[in-house]
């Protein structure tokens, strides 16, 4: 094959690497060592990405305390109570946390005083609660993401 002056396969050239014929020379015991601490490594550094919780019982606690300060179960039921008193929120960030409760009919209220917030040019998207009002146009419900479009525009 080598006096040859065709080219080689893909195959053909598959096989002069394995066994050690490749162009870049013969490989020795210790540079295949060396790929396989180094194919190691990275294996172990891929599976802790996605591996699950780390550091054990403590890391499980840590995790499950992160977890439990994320969104807490109180926030929609604090959003009605809110609204019930005083109306819905006239600031952007309360009406972004209020977004957050994730539920329709808090969101349907608060994309309506954007709205008319917006109607009376008091009001400019941008930030965050653009982000939120974005992902919302996206919605599966139309409600939502009709109103949330209307803001975008």
């Amino acid at each position: 094959m080598g006096g040859d002056d065709r080219k080689l396969t893909y195959s053909e050239r598959d096989r002069l690497r394995r066994e050690g014929g490749g162009s870049s020379g013969p490989r020795g015991g210790q540079a295949r060592e060396v790929e396989r601490i180094r194919i190691d490594v990275a294996l172990d550094q891929a599976e802790s990405i996605f591996a699950g919780d780390k550091g054990g019982e403590e890391g499980k606690a840590l995790a499950d305390a992160v977890r439990a300060a994320h969104g807490p179960s109180e926030l929609p039921q604090a959003c009605r109570a809110y609204i019930d008193a005083l109306g819905p929120p006239k600031t952007v960030e309360l009406a972004s946390i209020f977004l957050d409760a994730g539920e329709k009919e808090l969101s349907l209220r608060i994309l309506d005083e954007l709205l008319s917030q917006k109607e009376a040019g008091s009001l400019e998207l941008e930030g965050g609660i653009k982000r939120q009002v974005r992902i919302l146009s996206e919605d599966f419900d139309d409600d939502l993401a009709s109103r949330a479009e209307e803001l975008l525009e």
